[in-house]
């Protein structure tokens, strides 16, 4: 095998090295670009938020009618319920601003929105949701970190901010233990009560 003169190796490392920079900084690029929002129904901030969603599901499942809920709803229920802050490290660079649901035919979006000197920077988890006879199953899908999508595996990174959020949300969690079943379309949420 013929051997590489140094300035070809050189340069070929160079090549390599330059190509491995810009894959570093588009990456960047499109972390710091937060995803497209526009999609997102957060519904009218100046509306009275809805904070009886939760005593109205249970009321109306109890009843054995269907539950169903706009995800303008569910995004000024979630911007009441839940208010953050960052670790004191990094709190002067970085503010929380709300957490917002994207809801699809079988699936959601969970988005945590931060500020960064004043623009959004979103970090997104895709979640999967069947409800069968065993219950409802919930699985990581995808996500985005902006605009870089990334498979299920890295949404670990997100796992505490994850947790943080259902923490909070106790009470919502345990009506998901309860024998309903989740039926998610554009949109739109709807609990049913399951038949035994």
């Amino acid at each position: 095998m013929p051997k590489l003169k140094p300035f070809v190796k050189g340069f070929f490392t160079n090549i390599f090295c330059l190509i491995l920079i810009g894959v570093i900084l588009w990456v960047h690029f499109l972390i710091l670009h937060s995803e497209d929002l526009t999609d997102v129904d957060f519904g009218d901030i100046r509306d009275a938020p809805p904070k009886d969603i939760l005593f109205r599901a249970n009321e109306v499942i109890n009843s054995g009618r269907s539950f169903q809920c706009s995800e303008a709803a569910l995004n000024q229920y979630l911007g009441v319920l839940i208010k953050g802050s960052e670790n004191k490290l990094i709190d002067n660079l970085l503010s929380f601003d709300k957490v917002a649901i994207r809801l699809r035919d079988g699936e959601f979006d969970l988005i945590l929105i931060r500020r960064f000197n004043d623009k959004p920077l979103t970090f997104s988890a895709r979640f999967r949701v069947v409800s069968g006879e065993k219950g409802i199953e919930i699985s990581v899908k995808s996500g985005r970190f902006g605009r870089l999508h990334v498979p299920g595996g890295f949404v670990s990174l997100l796992y505490p901010g994850i947790l943080n959020i259902v923490e909070i949300l106790e009470q919502e969690k345990e009506m998901l233990t309860r024998p309903i079943s989740v039926t998610i379309r554009k949109d739109w949420l709807t609990l049913t009560q399951r038949k035994r």
